[in-house]
């Protein structure tokens, strides 16, 4: 992965579950079709609580992968060099084999994986 630069055209703070849905199909982000998208289930309730304020969704997701038939580019809402937003990670591609181990920690929110198992 790349190191992360801030995310253009992102909102300002954590997308829902349903937000993150909606990536399903099409984005900007990605330069073909995104056939799955993940989310962080792991980093516990300090993380979380570090990164969100009482106005945040209880579903909010600020870690996630977009899987496209080339490759997965990853996303997640921290603090970077322009303060608290979303941060590009870049693309990992799909035979390079390394997002497997990644993504044990993520759960599949919409779409059809590539992976095995």
């Amino acid at each position: 992965m790349d190191q992360p630069t801030p995310a253009e055209e992102w909102p300002d703070g954590p997308l829902t579950e349903s937000e993150a849905r909606e990536l399903l199909g099409g984005t900007d982000h990605t330069d073909e079709p995104v056939r799955a998208v993940w989310v962080f289930e792991g980093g516990g309730e300090g993380a979380r609580d570090a990164l969100l304020g009482e106005d945040d969704p209880d579903d909010a997701v600020i870690d996630l992968v977009l899987e496209t038939d080339a490759g997965y580019r990853m996303f997640s809402y921290t603090y970077g060099t322009a303060g608290l937003g979303w941060q590009d990670y870049g693309t990992e591609p799909a035979d390079s084999g390394t997002m497997t181990g990644t993504l044990e920690s993520y759960r599949l929110l919409v779409g059809e994986t590539a992976l095995d198992g």
